[in-house]
């Protein structure tokens, strides 16, 4: 009776580690949003791993009225909608993920096309993302 015992305390003992294994690290958020960039999947990615209270920062206000800063994943959606609306990426080369603590960056090269226009420009920017509980809870863009 005593080994039955031994045997389901031993059998007990995964399941915690199991569970904890089961919360995406950091590694995890940023290889698989990464992955997906890749991908072409933009709007999918944010929807994936956006925080409700993510915040996205440019350096300044872009085309077509949209905000240097935003608040919340409404805000977060309208302003990806809106970009997506009159962009679209092509040639996109990511070095990445770079980790550290909560945040990873990547480094973007990519011919932003105007849909209007037709017209493709060269575009570099860094991008730093800050993740808690396994969620993206800060953007911010570094290009000129």
């Amino acid at each position: 009776m005593a080994g039955g015992s031994h045997v389901a305390v031993a059998c007990l003992i995964p399941i915690p580690a199991f569970r904890e294994a089961a919360v995406a690290t950091i590694d995890d958020v940023a290889r698989d949003f990464t992955a997906m960039l890749r991908l072409g999947q933009f709007e999918a990615a944010g929807e994936q791993f956006w925080a409700d209270d993510i915040s996205s920062f440019e350096p300044a206000d872009l085309p077509g009225g949209i905000q240097a800063f935003v608040s919340g994943i409404d805000a977060a959606r309208a302003k990806s909608h809106a970009w997506f609306a009159v962009s679209r990426i092509e040639d996109l080369s990511i070095d990445g993920p770079f980790i550290t603590g909560d945040q990873f960056a990547l480094f973007l090269d990519m011919a932003i096309v105007d849909r209007t226009s037709g017209t493709a420009q060269p575009f570099t920017e860094i991008a730093l993302y800050t993740v808690r509980n396994s969620q993206i809870t800060e953007e911010r863009y570094f290009y000129d």
